[in-house]
């Protein structure tokens, strides 16, 4: 629960103010009550858009309403609960809400996302009216490249765990490949619904660009495209592997079912003959003295033949 008001923001240099002025960036992270007041007094943000912001099955959308523009969108997050992928669903999405209020650049999110909030500090031009716009495409920008980061990162992973499975076929490879999965179903629909949403912006022209402003929110629609494509290449490749590796463990069980099967069989061919001279009652040759080494000789004869015919049949 936060809010940090940054000021004369240029190139990592800015300074903190604790009451919003004029040309702030105003940073919200997961607001409390008082918090959430706050910001509908001072900056006119509506209640039902913070929360939205906040709410974690929110799609991304943009709105312009009384001069004040709108805008959630999706980003990815890496969950620092979840220290290896076998453990959960590590990569996730979540909303971001950003607001054009007055001579204000609002973001509004229930997590930090420093790595991402850090790149926009590196490399933001400024505050105030006139960067309104470009700050927008500039944090689309280092969104677009942080998607795409991820999805390098998940490509390693998902080969690794590929590597890993192919050693041994313990469940927690299975687990990180499926968890890997989970957190591309995230990242695959946030993408396309980001493209939809750059669309509309462009298509609608909520905002008004400059020329090279034109060119970075292009770069920008070409890198989601490609983690988009990137995101649906991994998703088919691991649910491949996993379809492939779960077919060779229920194929390893079977072989190992017939084996343990056919050893029985072998076994219970002298245990019959044993259990059968063993009886208290008249049997042939039971007088004879080397009766004894020819049971032994027709048990070894027959569970010979018996395990014969089985390797024949590539039981063993």
């Amino acid at each position: 629960m936060m809010i940090q008001i940054y000021k004369n923001l240029v190139m990592n240099t800015y300074h903190h103010e604790t009451a919003i002025t004029s040309d702030n960036w105003v940073r919200v992270i997961n607001p409390d009550e008082a918090e959430i007041k706050r910001l509908e007094d001072k900056l006119n943000i509506s209640r039902f858009f913070i929360e939205e912001s906040l709410d974690a099955n929110t799609r991304p959308m943009i709105e312009e309403e009384n001069g004040i523009t709108s805008i959630i969108i999706h980003i990815p997050y890496m969950d620092p609960t979840i220290t290896e992928n076998s453990k959960g669903i590590r990569y996730r999405t979540i909303p971001f809400g950003i607001v054009l209020t007055d001579t204000h650049f609002v973001t509004i999110c229930s997590v930090e996302a420093e790595i991402l909030l850090n790149a926009f500090i590196k490399n933001c031009q400024g505050l105030g009216k006139h960067m309104q716009v470009q700050n927008v495409l500039d944090m689309l920008h280092h969104v677009a490249q942080r998607y795409l980061r991820l999805m390098h990162t998940m490509e390693f992973e998902i080969a690794e765990a590929e590597e890993e499975l192919s050693r041994s076929y313990r469940n927690s490879e299975l687990y990180t490949l499926l968890y890997l999965n989970e957190g591309l179903l995230f990242m695959t629909i946030s993408l396309k619904q980001m493209l939809y949403l750059m669309r509309k912006i462009n298509h609608e022209q909520y905002l008004e660009m400059l020329p090279n402003g034109v060119e970075l929110f292009e770069d920008t629609i070409i890198e989601m495209e490609q983690a988009y494509s990137v995101a649906q290449i991994n998703q088919l490749n691991s649910n491949n592997v996993m379809d492939a590796y779960g077919n060779i463990i229920q194929n390893n069980v079977s072989h190992i079912v017939k084996l343990l099967t056919a050893l029985t069989i072998v076994l219970s061919i002298p245990t019959l003959i044993a259990s059968i001279y063993g009886m208290n009652v008249p049997l042939p040759f039971q007088e004879e003295p080397a009766a004894f080494s020819i049971l032994i000789v027709v048990m070894v004869v027959l569970s010979g033949l018996v395990a014969g015919f089985f390797y024949k049949k590539k039981f063993f």
